[in-house]
Order: structure tokens, then C-alpha cells, then sequence
């Protein structure tokens, strides 16, 4: 592949934090609302005007895993700020009908299901409303482009946006790319599947329609007059590459209205319906898993392992592995504060889908109510580091445990 030179230049510093959060999908929002809660200056950036990623930008109007999905379902696994958004949903009729069988809680005591369907719209403004009151700087409309080093330690991020390519310096980044970009560029280990090896996430496009009859018998995220539904899938694309990812969004949204009419034609009720939004971005749902202090393991998960250094619990089944939908026969795994500390790389943290995992156990955490109990946790721990004057992978973990609880997640302590 043919090269050129970039040159070199003089950028200027765009601020300076204790924590920086890039990514604002369902691990970075929780991840920087809990780093600003915890007394520190926090700066996220966001490539859209709005938070949620996948949930929003990719119309994944469902958010799964508060607790197991079938018995024993007794234990709410996920609460502190992924519970508060629900609430918040739910005072503003911003929730609707999940398409998954499940247990019903009474979200008036606010006792959480297993998932949610929910207005995308009213998430926006649910999280931005809440970003805002907690003082946390925010940073739309701007690309995340490479990491600033001083030998093995991140002192910050170089971003690109209207304004240019700039420096912002930070003593903590949370990376919450989902893609575990920062790490990746960083000079971290990880693994990723690509290509059409298995087992892997196959990746699809959701999109939403409305004008259906009430008793449609058409499945999907129901909220109010509008349902969105699963549409082209079973794309196998490397979500890293930008020459594929493009490939991959061309293919799904070429094919949304004859899919459409593959709907209309197997479910009852579309006859006046029409599709009324498709979303800005693919649903990729796998690609890098950075390599650990430690890596999640099948036995873990299926065998509802606890770890000392617990940090997030997940109780979601693992939906493609073992080729059908696992469900666990436990009330969740344990999720260690170690896989979210890379080897090797300092002031640096991970938050989401690309924590340190194997297969299985990934399909299972991977859904968003558990993405951000790990958010809050990579928050959390990124303040008190910043706060005690030590490297992440140093950090007292009693103490981040105690913070955490203290904000009402749920660690089993």
C-alpha cells in the first residue's frame, strides 16, 4: 500500500481533566455521569449530538439484562444509573413493550424487568438532560483520532471536529469507543473475530415503522403508535474498517423496503403501514475485546462465578454461542474490575463491549442495561484514581466497590 507523509504541526490544547470519556454510547454516558458525581472534572466526547450509541444512533430501542430473563430472576443485577434513566423514562412515558417473554416487575416500587423497550427520542433527552445537571463537559460532533502518550501512560487524546484537530489532556481516559479504539491505538493487546469465522455476532440494521393495525401480530420494540423492528441481518462486517463498514451499510439499507415487504407479507396488520425512519448507523455488535488484567471466561459465566473484585454483574443469556439462546440457570456473573484495566497500558480504563472476555461471556454482557453497570464502574474507578493519586490498575478496589454501592449498584456485597 502506497504511503505519504503527514506533516508534523503544533496543536493546540482544547482543555484539560481529570477524566476524559470517549464514546457516549450506553457505557460512556453512565461512565462519565459517574465520573462527574464523583467530584472530578469530566469531558465526554461523542461523534453524535446525542447520547446512547447503539440504543439511539442504531435504533436498538431495547435495553436487556436488568436481571435474568427466566427463573431465578429474583436478584436485580443492574440498578444505579442505568435503573435511574428507566425511572426517568418511565415518569415521562418514555417506555414501552419489550418483545421478549419475561416476568413483569412493578416499575412503580421500582423494581426493574428484564428489558425494556424504549422511546429513543426520550432517551436522548433523558441523557442529555442528566449530562447536563451533572456539570460534565460534553463534546458533540467530534471524532476521537488518536491516543497522546508519555511511554506506556495515556496523558490525553487528540480529536478531530469543526473546530480542527486539537489536544485534550486528561490524568484518566475511559475508553467507551465500543470498538476499543483508544486502547487499540494505545498499543494494547486485543482479539477480534473477523470476517465470516465462527462464532461471532452477526451485525443488522433496525428500522422503524408505523401506520400498523393495534393487534398486528409483528414483532419488535413497541413504544406507543410506532414499533422498530430487526431488518436486513446476518452482515458479517469488520466494524473497524471503514471500507467495510461502508459495504455493509449500503447492503442493509438497499435491501430495508423489500424486507419491509417480506414483513407484510408474513405478519398480520401492515397492510397500511410504512417504514417511518431507519437509523444513522449499522448495528455492529462485535468487533475488538481488549486482552485484560483478566479475561472473562464460558465457565464464568455459565457456572455464575464471583469474583473479590466484582464491579458489574451480568445475567443475560448468551444468544448465539452454543446456537440457540442460553439461558443461565444462575441469577448472574460476576464481572472483575480487572477486565477492564488493560495489560500493559496506564491511565487508562474500558468501559462497554470490548472489556476482556471471551465469546461466550460477552454475548451475554454485551446487552446494554450490564454495558452500563461497566460504564459506571470505569467511571467510578477512573474518579477515585484521579482523586488518591494512582495508576487504575493500582486502584483500592473495596473502595471503588463502596463508591459504587454507594450510587445503588447492585454488587452482591
Amino acid at each position: 500500500m502506497a504511503t505519504c507523509r503527514e506533516p508534523a504541526c503544533e496543536l493546540s490544547v482544547a482543555g484539560e481533566y481529570d477524566v476524559v470519556v470517549v464514546g457516549g454510547g450506553c457505557a460512556g454516558l453512565s461512565a462519565a455521569l459517574a465520573s462527574v458525581r464523583n467530584g472530578v472534572r469530566t469531558l465526554i466526547i461523542e461523534r453524535f449530538p446525542y447520547f446512547g450509541g447503539t440504543a439511539t444512533a442504531s435504533l436498538m430501542g431495547n435495553i436487556n439484562g436488568f436481571r435474568n430473563q427466566v427463573e431465578p430472576d429474583s436478584l436485580p443485577t443492574v440498578k444505579g444509573i442505568a435503573q435511574e434513566i428507566i425511572l426517568e423514562l418511565h415518569n415521562i412515558k418514555g417506555l414501552g413493550k419489550s418483545p421478549y417473554k419475561q416476568k413483569e416487575y412493578n416499575l412503580e416500587k421500582g423494581e426493574l424487568s428484564y428489558s425494556y423497550a424504549i422511546d429513543t427520542e426520550k432517551f436522548k433527552y433523558v441523557t442529555l438532560r442528566l449530562m447536563v445537571e451533572s456539570g460534565a463537559d460534553i463534546l458533540f460532533h467530534t471524532y476521537f483520532c488518536a491516543p497522546l502518550k508519555e511511554g506506556e501512560r495515556v496523558r490525553g487524546v487528540i480529536v478531530e471536529n469543526k473546530s480542527g484537530r486539537q489536544a485534550v489532556m486528561a490524568k484518566v481516559v475511559v475508553d467507551a469507543s465500543g470498538d476499543a479504539d483508544v486502547a487499540a491505538r494505545a498499543g494494547a493487546d486485543f482479539w477480534q473475530v473477523k470476517g465470516s469465522e465462527a462464532p461471532r455476532l452477526n451485525d443488522g440494521l433496525m428500522y422503524k415503522i408505523a401506520g400498523f393495525a393495534t393487534d398486528t401480530s409483528q414483532r419488535g420494540c413497541l413504544v406507543g403508535n410506532e414499533m422498530v423492528v430487526w431488518g436486513p441481518g446476518d452482515l458479517v462486517c469488520d466494524g473497524t474498517n471503514a471500507w467495510e463498514l461502508t459495504k455493509a451499510e449500503i447492503q442493509a439499507r438497499l435491501k430495508v423496503f423489500e424486507h419491509f415487504q417480506s414483513l407484510k407479507q408474513k405478519s398480520t396488520g401492515l397492510d397500511n403501514a410504512f417504514v417511518a425512519e431507519t437509523p444513522p448507523l449499522l448495528g455492529v455488535r462485535q468487533t475488538r475485546l481488549i486482552e485484560g488484567e483478566y479475561k472473562l471466561t464460558a465457565e464464568d459465566a455459565l457456572e455464575g462465578r464471583r469474583f473479590d473484585d466484582v464491579v458489574a454483574i451480568s445475567s443475560a443469556p448468551i444468544i448465539h454461542y452454543y446456537g440457540y439462546r442460553r439461558y443461565l440457570d444462575h441469577e448472574g456473573f460476576d464481572i472483575p474490575y480487572r477486565c477492564l484495566v488493560p495489560k500493559k497500558i496506564d491511565a487508562l480504563l474500558v468501559a462497554g463491549r470490548c472489556i476482556s472476555s471471551q465469546q461466550q461471556p460477552y454475548e451475554s454482557f454485551r446487552s446494554m442495561a450490564p454495558i452500563m453497570a461497566i460504564g459506571e464502574a470505569a467511571g467510578t474507578a477512573a474518579a477515585l484514581a484521579v482523586k488518591t493519586g494512582v495508576q487504575p490498575r493500582a486502584l483500592e478496589v473495596t473502595a471503588l466497590q463502596r463508591a459504587l454501592m454507594a450510587h445503588g449498584a447492585e454488587l452482591r456485597k
